[in-house]
């Protein structure tokens, strides 16, 4: 089927949306056919005109395209003159799903830039298998929220077995180190989360939540420890580990379903590494505090007020924050013991040199979708679906994002 575009930047006005937006326009693939889109067209026009600053050339390649969430006749109309949809528009428990479905009824391939696992179980439930069928790739969590997790692990699992044809026991991985401040579309999402009673209580501690079959894993202590292989730093409880977590146990489910699997004694957890008083006293409000939070949160009032307390959507770090902070996540993987009764162990290295969660963040949301439209005959997953960035994409992203040496991505044997 012929599209006009190849790509549509959905919520191109937010404040990941346009970073995702500029990260497009600075690289190298004049090629692509694309345009923004967004429920107000002063705002687009206003992002438009920046973008033009950039690049002279955007004036007659970038279209604008008007679409709200809450008017499925103008998704439909952006969606179907498009291969793939990017979306930044959270939080997505709120807005999101109306475009996903348009997506999927219109087959077009859609990737965004969520961390709500909640959100990601409703795609799942409500679309995974006509995806599947129909060949619609619909991949969620292709920035900060899930890549270092979903694509170290993947990277460290895969240098095992095609080195030692062996599989893998235990993956712990954890954030090192992570600098600058949060958006108010990532507040809002945490509030989102958090208050969205159409998942359990129980549920929300399932460890499988997103996966088709169940594995080793329990549910996680947040009890803090000290963790010699990341240079004997206290770890602890880290925000986006409930994300990260099912998504990468998604991945291990998916890719065994393809006889391609980590293992069936595969087991995830991932911390967050911290001196001692820093994760002392974050420890102790997580254990006195954190039993009262969903509960809270599925108040409406609680959850409103929370909400208005909040830095609001639009909001961010600077540009000086955005471009001058760095990341690091560090990953080790213990396969099964092989014929001489010894395990591997292979340490994976993941590391940002912008704002992992926005100037990274666009990085990895646009090379993403660049899979889909410059490399889909070459990627791992040969059927659509709900998927995750390692299923979907492999190494075909991984080779991406190490191209130019501004994300690191490497393995050594300890």
């Amino acid at each position: 089927m012929s599209r006009t575009y190849d790509l549509v930047i959905f919520g191109a006005t937010g404040f990941t949306g346009s970073l995702v937006c500029e990260y497009l326009v600075q690289s190298s693939n004049k090629d692509v056919r694309w345009a923004i889109a967004g429920r107000n067209s002063k705002k687009l026009q206003d992002v438009k005109a920046k973008l033009v600053e950039l690049d002279s050339e955007c004036e007659s390649r970038v279209d604008i395209l008007i679409g709200d969430s809450g008017d499925r006749e103008s998704l439909d109309r952006i969606v179907r003159q498009t291969r793939v949809v990017l979306s930044t528009v959270g939080p997505f428990t709120k807005y999101g799903g109306p475009l996903v479905e348009a997506c999927v009824e219109n087959k077009t391939h859609y990737i965004d830039s969520t961390g709500e696992y909640n959100f990601v179980k409703s795609l799942i439930d409500k679309h995974h298998e006509k995806a599947r069928q129909e060949g619609t790739f619909i991949v969620p969590c292709c920035g900060f929220d899930s890549i270092p997790s979903d694509l170290g692990t993947f990277m460290v699992c895969d240098y095992i077995r095609k080195k030692h044809n062996i599989g893998i026991e235990n993956v712990k991985c954890s954030v090192v180190s992570f600098e600058g401040g949060l958006s108010g579309g990532t507040y809002q999402s945490f509030v989102e989360v958090m208050g969205d009673d159409n998942i359990s209580l129980m549920q929300s501690l399932d460890p499988y939540l997103l996966s088709p079959m169940r594995g080793k894993d329990s549910i996680p202590s947040i009890m803090m420890r000290r963790d010699k292989d990341f240079d004997k730093r206290w770890q602890t409880f880290w925000a986006m580990a409930p994300t990260n977590e099912r998504i990468v146990r998604r991945t291990w489910a998916l890719l065994a379903e393809r006889g391609e699997g980590y293992g069936p004694a595969f087991r995830y957890h991932e911390t967050l590494s911290m001196k001692f008083f820093s994760a002392f006293a974050f420890t102790t409000v997580m254990v006195l505090l954190g039993p009262l939070i969903i509960p809270l949160l599925r108040m409406r009032l609680t959850r409103n007020r929370v909400a208005k307390l909040l830095p609001t959507s639009g909001e961010g770090p600077t540009r000086e924050e955005i471009e001058n902070s760095t990341w690091e996540v560090q990953l080790v993987a213990t396969s099964e013991k092989g014929s001489s009764n010894q395990s591997v162990r292979v340490r994976g290295t993941v590391k940002g040199f912008k704002h992992g969660g926005y100037g990274d963040t666009a990085r990895m949301l646009i090379e993403s979708a660049l899979c889909l439209v410059k490399d889909h005959d070459m990627l791992p997953a040969k059927e659509g679906g709900v998927l995750t960035t390692a299923s979907a994409f492999g190494n075909v992203l991984l080779e991406r994002l190490r191209a130019d040496g501004k994300m690191i991505f490497e393995t050594e044997e300890l």
